[in-house]
């Protein structure tokens, strides 16, 4: 028979596990669907898939958030015609996650949120310029993407902002119960 410090362990792991596959899905789906054209003749858009990856990094951590940011943003990119940028997208949002959660760390207080917002900006803004010169071999060219990848980053962040401090204040509990239990694992978060 097993102890309830088990069966809790356990079920804290598939819990983290459940919500990282949600939120890796969300920020596939939303980045497909969920896009405002802005420069349609040089294909430029802007899309929503920062929104659930910030959320993610913001309530459950570091790990989900680049799990979410990183696989979500690589899969949406595999399955449309912007597969060589899964790579790039896979490091490069996958870090944003990772450095989103590790600052808000799990207590998503508005200066927490700031801060985080704007190291993400740096590495939206480096990560993509330096995959644009990898795939490319140019160092002038990429600097055009510059002020997209801004838009893109400004547009997430002025969307996700309000709504975790939104879920903050309107659910009750809802910032501690994404946090673990004392002495329980989160698969997610380690």
């Amino acid at each position: 028979m097993k102890s309830n410090g088990i069966a809790t362990t356990k079920k804290s792991a598939i819990t983290s596990i459940a919500i990282c596959a949600v939120f890796t899905a969300l920020t596939c789906v939303f980045t497909m669907f969920i896009q405002v054209p802005v420069l349609p003749a040089m294909g430029g858009i802007v899309h929503f898939g920062n929104v659930p990856l910030f959320i993610a990094a913001a309530f459950w951590g570091k790990r989900t958030g680049a799990i979410a940011g990183g696989v979500g943003m690589a899969l949406s990119d595999l399955l449309t015609p912007w597969a060589i940028w899964a790579p790039v997208s896979l490091v490069t949002v996958g870090l944003m996650g990772f450095v989103f959660g590790l600052i808000t760390d799990r207590k998503p207080t508005l200066p927490r949120l700031i801060l985080a917002s704007a190291a993400v900006f740096i590495i939206k803004i480096a990560g993509y310029y330096i995959g644009e010169v990898i795939l490319y071999g140019n160092l002038i060219a990429p600097l055009a993407s510059v002020p997209g990848n801004i838009t893109q980053i400004a547009v997430g962040v002025v969307i996700s902002i309000p709504i975790i401090t939104l879920l903050k204040s309107a659910l009750p509990g809802f910032e501690s119960k994404s946090r673990p239990a004392h002495g329980t694992s989160r698969e997610c978060q380690r």
